[in-house]
This record gives C-alpha cells, sequence and structure tokens, in this order.
C-alpha cells in the first residue's frame, strides 16, 4: 500500500494556513519533526495520527491516502476518455464536474484551463480571464510537476497571443512574449533528452528515438505551415502549392503508405490543400488527382483498427493509437466536407463526373 502521508500533511496544514512551528506547538513535537514528516523522510508515531486526523478533521485512512489509489483510477480513466473526445461540449461538461469532484487534481485543472481557453476563442474572456489566471497561478505555486506548469505557459501563452487582438481585453502581445521567454527551448524537451540520454541499443531508448522523431515532423510541419503561410490567399498558388508539396514529400519519406501514425491527418489534408489550389489556379486534371488521393488516404484510415504497428524505415514496429488524433475523427466525413463545403470550388468543377465520383466514393 502507497502513503502519501507527507504530502496530504503538508497540503492541510498549508490549507490552514498554519506554520509548521505553529503546527508543532499544537501537536507537542519538535519544529524539525514536522518539517521531516512533510519531506517523508520519517512518519509520525501511530498513536499520534488519530490527534493529526482529528485536528483538520479528516479520518485516518483520508490522512493516510489509503482512499487514493481509488481515486487515482477514477482520475485516470477521466483523463484518458476526456483526452479522447473531439467534442468541445461534452469536454466542457466533463472537465467541470471532474474538476468539481477532485478540485486538487493538477492534472484535471490544467485541462479545465485549456477548456476555458480555446473553446470560444477568448470571446468570454471577460468571465474566463480571472477564472484562468487563477488556475494558472495555482499551478506555478503548488504542483511540483514541471511538464504541467511548462504546458500552463503554453496555454496561458496562447490565450494571451489571442486576447492582443481584442481591443479592451487589457492585454497585450507583450504579455504573451513575457511567458514565452520563460519557456525552454526544444532541445530541452523530454523526448529529445530521452532520445539520447537513455542508454543506447536499448528497447526504450529505441521507442524514445522513435517518438522524438515522430515529434519532430510534426513540429517541422507546422513550422513549414508558419513559414510559408500556407492558407494565406494573398500568396501565390505555386508558392503555397511548393510548400505543402515539401510537406508531402518529407512525410512519404519518413513513413509507408499503409500508415501515417501521427502524420495521418496532415498528409490527408496536405493532398486536399494542393488539390484545391490547382483548381484555383485553373489545372482541375491536377486538382482531381490530388483530391482522389486524399479520398483514397482518408478511406484508408477509417479502414485502420484503433491499434496499429508501423513498418517503415523509421519507426518500424511502433504502435500508433488512432484515438491520439481524436476518437470520434472520421477522415471520410471530414474530407468530404472540405469538398463539398469549406473549399470554394467552382461550380463547374463540381459538376465534372470525375469529381463527382470522388464525392460518392466518400
Amino acid at each position: 500500500m502507497n502513503i502519501y502521508f507527507s504530502e496530504i500533511f503538508k497540503q492541510l496544514r498549508k490549507e490552514r494556513e498554519l506554520t509548521q512551528e505553529a503546527l508543532a506547538d499544537y501537536l507537542g513535537v519538535s519544529f524539525q519533526a514536522v518539517s521531516k514528516w512533510e519531506r517523508g523522510e520519517s512518519y509520525p508515531d501511530i498513536e499520534i495520527l488519530p490527534e493529526i486526523a482529528g485536528y483538520f478533521g479528516v479520518s485516518v485512512d483520508d490522512l493516510l491516502g489509503v482512499n487514493r489509489a481509488e481515486s487515482e483510477r477514477e482520475i485516470l480513466g477521466i483523463i484518458e476518455e476526456y483526452d479522447n473526445l473531439t467534442d468541445r461540449a461534452l469536454k466542457h461538461e466533463m472537465i467541470i464536474k471532474a474538476t468539481e469532484k477532485f478540485p486538487n487534481d493538477f492534472r484535471l485543472q490544467l485541462r479545465l484551463m485549456g477548456d476555458l481557453a480555446f473553446r470560444n476563442n477568448g470571446k468570454d474572456y471577460k468571465e474566463c480571464l480571472p477564472k484562468i489566471k487563477g488556475i494558472y497561478s495555482n499551478i506555478q505555486n503548488n504542483c511540483r510537476v514541471d511538464t504541467i506548469r511548462i504546458c500552463s505557459k503554453r496555454y496561458l501563452a496562447a490565450y494571451y497571443s489571442t486576447l492582443s487582438e481584442y481591443e479592451n481585453s487589457g492585454i497585450t502581445f507583450e504579455d504573451c512574449k513575457k511567458i514565452i521567454d520563460e519557456m525552454p527551448f526544444m532541445r530541452d524537451g523530454q523526448e529529445f533528452l530521452r532520445s539520447y540520454l537513455f542508454p543506447h541499443g536499448t528497447d526504450e531508448q529505441k521507442e524514445y528515438s522513435m517518438e522524438a522523431v515522430d515529434e519532430a515532423i510534426g513540429l517541422l510541419c507546422a513550422g513549414l505551415a508558419h513559414l510559408f503561410g500556407v492558407t494565406d490567399e494573398e500568396n501565390e498558388a505555386d508558392i503555397l502549392i511548393a510548400a505543402r508539396k515539401a510537406e508531402i514529400e518529407m512525410l512519404n519519406l519518413f513513413y509507408d503508405e499503409s500508415n501515417y501514425g501521427s502524420a495521418w491527418r496532415n498528409i490527408i489534408y496536405a493532398y486536399g490543400y494542393v488539390g484545391y489550389l490547382y483548381v484555383k489556379k485553373g489545372e482541375y486534371e491536377k486538382g482531381l488527382q490530388y483530391f482522389k488521393k486524399e479520398a483514397e488516404l482518408a478511406k484508408r484510415f477509417d479502414s485502420l483498427g484503433r491499434i496499429t504497428v508501423l513498418h517503415s524505415v523509421f519507426f518500424e514496429g511502433r504502435k500508433f493509437d488512432k484515438h491520439t488524433l481524436g476518437s470520434t475523427f472520421v477522415a471520410t466525413s471530414s474530407v468530404k466536407t472540405l469538398l463539398e463545403e469549406k473549399y470554394p470550388l467552382p461550380d463547374d468543377f463540381k459538376a465534372m463526373p470525375e469529381f463527382k465520383e470522388i464525392i460518392s466514393a466518400l
């Protein structure tokens, strides 16, 4: 059985706004004893546990964290379900209930922060900004897990970037920049560190190296998108086509067509956007070729089981869980929506039999 006494004891003391000295005086022990209890270096005698529990108004089991394992299983279940949802309304309702039930769990608090920051694109900042700042402050001051602390910084920076575009939000881009300047560099990320610090030649090091490459490819795709402004219609179509084709070539180099792993959405949408750009230029035949490929890949993705294995040279044996892209992501319906509604395709192109065949195949 795990004993969580030290952290629970410390949390209860802080909630009462007591110093270690004041609590030690009440319990009739030394300040050093209380300090050691909180650091987990020693534990109080069993005879004093009921007195400590009674003082804080909790049970001895709660003080020792006996029920924490059951709560931990429930929290992990909530996190898995929440992370796999793509319906924002359901996610919002779920994380509100979860944080009400487990208000002191920083993992859930972080997800609530992200939900509040991104669900309405900052439009509800008057209501949400104080809540987000409160969660952020709590995480920065009390959470000891760096991954959660850093992620909360990323969320706040992204939120501030959005609010800086609102005239009366009181947030400028300088507020965003200050947070960005505190963030670690890419080379300090856990994927990269694991890939070269873990003992070489081990299965763990191989898996972590593949994870680092996979993450780097995703970042590179995002970097290319921002470098060339691939959704900026003011750019020349030829520049945008070249940028997207470079992305497609890179993804086809690292993955095999039977399974693109975490890059599935990137490759599908890249083919579709090149198709749209060719149609925009009036090159309908090339547009059809890329749309056909987009539809083919979408159908292939949807036919995969949830857990599959990659077989490219770079990712041989790496497992891929489709739910990392969202448990409700259906590629064929997404592509159909793009082709029928999102892309501003000319009516004469939509009337072509070849285009109708692509739509019917979805």
